[in-house]
């Protein structure tokens, strides 16, 4: 008996923040991918088409789909360093690859893939992020990962240097098995236990993507979001060759519809009204806060990482009011990139210790001193 794909399903839109989708998605049998993209204006958009158009019609194993990967993340390099519309740009890829009674991953980024077996969800990659570094160490918890301030920045992404570190993995599969992969926008919002909750409701694989879209746009849709699904089957000798899924590769932003967003509920309306001295209370303590904050947001610095991957000092403390709104500002952003670091210092640098900014710039000085060939000019803010 052979495996092949009987059945793909996907989903991706802008989510309800974005104003536009950079997330790209592959079906082209045996190759699947998801890519989202990072950049200025439309670089992101760009990025993510290169690396899942540069998987068309691959195959061959292991081998073919790390040297496919190293070669677009070369392209895209060099693209973003020939073009200033296009500088900075990048993407991460997670693809996946049917290879006889396996599947073959590449991974490179903080999107990812899963393995649905049995009604269990088990993760198959690895975030090549800051959060999933301290989580992997032991310095967070995979809930406090999920409310970092930083939980977006990644340490390894297609085009942000010449060469590239890619995991590939693989994996063995069964008949019936179900296959998620999936930006972060979904993961970032939804919870794994969540995303077990909808897979096991059953459904055409189609209904199950614009599920888990829906899923994250309902739970505040702070990114792009893009699910792609795939189920296993088995096909013998004498059976004829499935109908093989249809071939897509965009950056979704073109797709003339997307899920159906969730109903709202309306908040029901307050009967009691505070009396004045509760008033006078909350009143008070809110005047406290509010100086205690500001106090708080002209002492206290930190240092961190641009959402494009490079060292910086903050000022403010490490909370996000919304995704838009932040207590921290960037006061001193420098050349070194996070990717260059080892596991350690990004750990020990990165950890959003509050201190003067005289201590943040020690901290800075005590990585540069300890790595001279990271003794570069900081650019303003």
């Amino acid at each position: 008996m052979m495996l092949v794909v009987r059945e793909t399903g996907a989903c991706s839109d802008v989510g309800q923040v974005r104003q536009s989708n950079e997330d790209a998605l592959l079906l082209s049998d045996p190759v699947f991918a998801v890519a989202d993209g990072m950049g200025g204006a439309r670089a992101g958009e760009v990025a993510s088409a290169m690396a899942v158009a540069a998987l068309h019609g691959l195959d061959g194993g292991e081998q073919a789909l790390a040297s496919a990967i190293e070669d677009v993340n070369l392209r895209i390099h060099n693209a973003s360093q020939g073009d200033a519309s296009l500088l900075g740009m990048g993407t991460t890829i997670t693809a996946a690859m049917l290879d006889g009674d396996a599947l073959v991953l590449g991974h490179v980024g903080d999107s990812r893939a899963y393995l649905f077996r049995s009604g269990r969800l088990q993760q198959l990659t690895d975030d090549h992020s800051l959060v999933g570094e301290l989580v992997r160490r032991g310095t967070l918890t995979p809930a406090e990962a999920e409310r970092h301030p930083q939980r977006s920045v990644i340490t390894r992404a297609l085009g942000a240097e010449g060469r590239v570190d890619i995991d590939v993995l693989r994996i063995a599969i069964e008949a019936d098995d179900l296959i998620l992969l999936c930006s972060d926008g979904l993961t970032g919002m939804v919870a794994d236990a969540e995303i077990t909750r909808i897979l096991r409701g059953g459904g055409s694989l189609e209904q199950l993507a614009q599920q888990l879209v829906t899923a994250a746009n309902g739970a505040g849709g702070e990114d792009n979001v893009t699910a792609v699904l795939l189920r296993m089957g088995t096909r013998g000798a004498e059976d004829t060759e499935p109908e093989r899924p249809p071939i897509v590769i965009l950056p979704p932003t073109a797709l003339d519809s997307g899920p159906i967003p969730p109903p709202t509920t309306p908040k029901p309306r307050r009967r009691r009204r505070l009396n004045l001295l509760t008033a006078g209370l909350v009143a008070a303590v809110g005047i406290a806060l509010a100086v205690g904050i500001a106090v708080g947001l002209q002492w206290a610095h930190f240092v961190g990482a641009t959402p494009n991957g490079r060292v910086a000092i903050y000022q403010g403390l490490p909370f996000e009011v919304t995704s838009s709104v932040t207590l921290y500002r960037a006061v001193t952003i420098t050349d070194v990139p996070t990717a260059v670091l080892s596991t350690d210092q990004r750990a020990t640098l990165l950890d959003q210790r509050i201190g003067s900014l005289g201590s943040a710039e020690d901290r800075i000085a005590a990585l540069t001193s300890a790595s001279p060939w990271l003794r570069l000019p900081p650019s303003a803010p």
